[in-house]
C-alpha cells in the first residue's frame, strides 16, 4: 500500500465501519422476534470482521504516527466488540430490563 492511498484507506475503512453499524441494527432488531436468521448474522459478522481486519492492517502500516495508529487500533477493536454484540444478542422485550426483569416505574 503507497503511502499516498493511506488516508483513502482510512475512508473508506471508516465509510465501511458505517455500514457495519446499520447491518448489525439491523440484525438486532430482527433478533426481537427471531426473524434474522443464523446465516444472515454470520454473513454480517463476516462483513463486520473483514472492514475491521483492514482497518487494523492500514492501521500498522509505517508511514502513520504512532498516535495514530494506537487510535485507529482501539477504534477497530471497541466498533467490532460493538458490532458483534449487536449481530449476537438479542433485543430486550418491551416492558422488561436487560435481564428480562418487568420494569416497575
Amino acid at each position: 500500500m503507497a503511502d499516498a492511498s493511506t488516508s483513502l484507506w482510512l475512508i473508506a475503512s471508516f465509510i465501511g465501519l458505517w455500514l457495519g453499524f446499520r447491518l448489525s441494527h439491523s440484525m438486532h432488531e430482527g433478533a426481537a422476534d427471531s426473524r434474522a436468521p443464523n446465516t444472515a448474522r454470520a454473513l454480517v459478522t463476516t462483513y463486520c470482521l473483514s472492514i475491521t481486519t483492514i482497518l487494523v492492517e492500514v492501521a500498522t502500516t509505517d508511514s502513520l504516527p504512532s498516535s495514530i495508529q494506537i487510535s485507529c487500533l482501539l477504534i477497530a477493536a471497541v466498533t467490532a466488540i460493538m458490532q458483534l454484540l449487536q449481530i449476537w444478542t438479542e433485543k430486550p422485550m418491551p416492558g422488561k430490563d436487560c435481564q428480562g426483569r418487568d420494569i416497575v416505574e
